[in-house]
């Protein structure tokens, strides 16, 4: 059980390093909220991966692959979701530089492109990071393909799902963990307007991509 558990980690990691939509929102908000907009988006996305990874031990996240139309609505709403977080992205870029151009700009404005002054509401880090991570069906069904392939005898198969959810789960936790760290080390750097709008346009224009990838049926 020890060895496919440890097989199993490890394909995890392989997945989780990847970087995707998740990341690359993660990075985002951190521009424009610092190490809270990090944290709480990633927070929503631990929440969600509990979500889905209870969703599937119970077997019915198995409704969703078994239904090719609701697999279908569940994945354009995810690509449609990144497209428009990669509009939004892009647009505050844009606004950014305008406002970076322009003499006077007011503090209210400035707020936009500094991390930490009030660019992001917690709230809404959090919503993103969840919506994100549960309008995902790639999640989804990474659990369903995953799961069978390792056997974690002499467990119950409720109780291996369990098992091989919950190890995702952290082994994801200490991932995020590590990326914040990251993050708040860079502090310095995060706090500048000019970082910040470049983490705005690179990530505005990955999570447009990737929606586009979603939408496409190519992600």
């Amino acid at each position: 059980m020890l060895e496919q558990l440890v097989a199993f980690a490890a394909t995890s990691l392989v997945v989780i390093l990847v970087p995707g939509p998740d990341m690359m929102l993660t990075l985002r908000n951190a521009a424009r909220g610092g190490r809270a907009g990090a944290l709480w988006t990633a927070a929503g996305i631990m929440t969600g991966l509990a979500v889905l990874g209870t969703a599937a031990a119970l077997g019915i996240t198995a409704l969703l692959t078994a239904s090719p139309t609701l697999f279908q609505i569940v994945r354009v709403a995810g690509g449609i979701y990144l497209v428009y977080l990669g509009v939004q992205a892009l647009r505050a870029y844009v606004r950014a530089r305008r406002e970076h151009r322009t003499p006077g700009v007011s503090v209210a404005a400035a707020a936009i492109v500094r991390p930490g002054s009030g660019g992001i509401a917690r709230s809404t880090c959090f919503r993103q990071g969840l919506l994100s991570n549960l309008l995902n069906p790639k999640v989804a069904a990474f659990y369903l393909s995953l799961f069978p392939q390792f056997d974690l005898s002499p467990l119950a198969p409720f109780a291996q799902h369990i098992a091989l959810a919950a190890t995702f789960w952290v082994l994801c936790l200490v991932w995020y963990a590590g990326l914040i760290t990251v993050i708040t080390r860079l502090a310095p750097s995060l706090q500048s307007p000019a970082f910040a709008r470049r983490t705005e346009g690179l990530a505005g224009t990955a999570m447009m991509g990737l929606g586009a990838l979603v939408l496409t049926g190519s992600a």
